[in-house]
Formats: C-alpha cells, structure tokens, sequence
C-alpha cells in the first residue's frame, strides 16, 4: 500500500512540472491520495477495521476507474499494483475482521 502511496506521489510532483492548467488540480488529487493511501495503510497494520473496509472499497474504485478510462502506459503501471492489493487485501480479511466473516 505503500508503495502505490508512493508511486501517486511521484505523478503528484511530476505534474507540478508541467506547464498546464490542470497542473494544480491534478498535483493537489494526487497528493490526497497518496496521504489517504499511506492513512490506511498505517491503520491496516494496526488491524483497524475500517482501514480495512476503506482500503478495499478504495482499491476497487481505482481499478474500475482505471480500468474504465482511457487506458496507458501510467494506467497499466497502476493497474499491475492495485489489483496485486486488492487481491492481497482479500486474502487478509478474516485475519483483520477477526475470523466473522462469512462465505
């Protein structure tokens, strides 16, 4: 999780860079998430279940996000860790919930 932290950082400051009128904009998103990533990933080591709930709920938007949009090489380098996470966050899931979880 901290790695796909990370890797919106590094689009973060790669967009201030540029000379457009998204710049902000863009820089600003990608900054939130990576400071909401790291949140729940800091909470998910602590076994908070809501980090868990928001971790997963957040991972899965991204990927139908990206998977919806028009696809490029920064989609698919994105794509490649979220769903590695997201499948890693399922496996986890009665570890975090405490063993409630039913099917």
């Amino acid at each position: 999780m901290y790695l796909i932290a990370a890797f919106w950082l590094v689009f973060a400051a790669s967009w201030l860079f540029r000379d457009s009128d998204y710049r902000y904009f863009y820089a600003t998103n990608g900054l939130g998430y990576a400071v909401v990533l790291a949140m729940l990933g800091y909470y998910l080591n602590k076994k908070q279940r809501w980090a868990w709930w928001g971790a997963v709920i957040l991972t899965g938007l991204s990927i139908l996000l990206t998977i919806f949009d028009q696809i490029g090489w920064f989609d698919l380098a994105y794509l490649v860790p979220a769903v590695a996470l997201f499948y890693m966050l399922l496996v986890v899931r009665k570890e975090v919930l405490g063993g409630k979880v039913r099917g």
